[in-house]
């Protein structure tokens, strides 16, 4: 909302002309732009047209009263926001009790006093004003806030996946193998996000977090370069790596690929999601590896990798994701 009040539009309702140009008048010598409606009709074509900064409202009018008016304008969440002050010649406590029910600030009783209807009305437009400026300002410190732990989360990231890459050159894997890793990852993921038995699973969140959750299944080697071990190990060292960490997507699937990467299909049928991805792209650039220090055509690696895995279909790995991925062959990365 703009700092300078004259841009303020006051909407004044009211069948009785002359009280409509009595409001319109205190209005205009508070400097705000006033806006006449002489029934709901019209003040629902202005409302259409541009919002109001505030609205002025009678009760008993024909076709739609005030009451009923306002309930319709609290429970519309474009113009619920806007407030009310009932302006009527009811003055009982259950009038003024229903009008504050429905959602209206105030409650002004005719004959109304022209110092009493300024001080008001200017009341309540500054608290909307103020209103307004404390919830962008909570926006853009959310936005900061939340841009700021972005930018920590990947830097954390970062770090792990750095670290993961210094493990297993010194245990030997070929270099570029976790880059690889986390490309063919996430391409399998979108791949899978297509199937309908995996689309509410993988999110764009999942498919974010699943290329550095994977670079890191081998973590344990940290501390055991025994193949039978190092998935427990790997958990537990990530698990105390971010030991003060909130429980996030990122984390849980980091975890689970550390400690299920290796499990075979046909002895845990609970293996996550993420882990049975991650094993076979793991695998397969493995496979990669060997073919070509074997001298096998480059063009020709790809296919015969995956031949490599489809014995083990149902056995080692999920079928329907080798399946999906074998068909997508053609979008995997394998160069160095």
């Amino acid at each position: 909302m703009p700092n300078n009040e004259s841009h303020s539009k006051v909407l004044i309702v009211d069948d009785m002309a002359i009280n409509v140009d009595i409001l319109a008048e205190i209005i205009s010598e508070m400097g705000f732009e006033p806006l006449s409606a002489y029934s709901v009709e019209e003040a629902f074509a202005f409302i259409k047209n541009a919002l109001p900064q505030l609205i002025l409202l009678d009760v008993s009018m024909p076709q739609m009263d005030g009451y009923e008016f306002c309930s319709i304008l609290k429970k519309n969440p474009v113009t619920r926001d806007i407030p009310v002050i009932f302006i009527s010649a009811l003055d009982t406590i259950q009038d003024k009790l229903r009008g504050l029910e429905l959602g209206a600030v105030d409650f002004i009783t005719k004959p109304f006093e022209a110092t009493e209807v300024t001080m008001r009305v200017r009341n309540h437009l500054e608290n909307r004003r103020m209103k307004q400026e404390m919830e962008s300002f909570n926006h853009r410190l959310h936005k900061m806030l939340s841009s700021q732990m972005e930018k920590m989360d990947n830097e954390k990231k970062a770090v792990i996946c750095a670290l993961a890459e210094m493990i297993n050159l010194r245990m030997g894997v070929p270099e570029g193998h976790l880059k690889k890793v986390k490309y063919n990852s996430r391409i399998l993921a979108q791949s899978l996000q297509l199937s309908p038995v995996f689309e509410e699973v993988i999110t764009e969140e999942f498919i974010e977090n699943i290329g550095e959750a994977a670079m890191l299944h081998n973590l344990g080697y940290m501390w055991e370069p025994e193949k039978e071990n190092h998935c427990i190990t790997g958990a537990e060292i990530l698990e105390a790596l971010l030991e003060y960490e909130p429980t996030s997507i990122f984390k849980e699937m980091a975890i689970d690929v550390i400690a299920s990467h290796h499990d075979r299909y046909d002895e845990n049928d609970k293996i996550p999601l993420a882990a049975r991805i991650t094993h076979i792209v793991n695998d397969f650039d493995h496979y990669v590896y060997r073919l070509r220090e074997n001298g096998d055509d480059e063009t020709s690696i790809k296919q015969k990798a995956i031949d490599a895995l489809l014995p083990n279909s149902g056995i080692i790995y999920d079928p329907l994701i080798l399946e999906i991925f074998r068909k997508v062959q053609r979008q995997l990365h394998i160069e160095k």
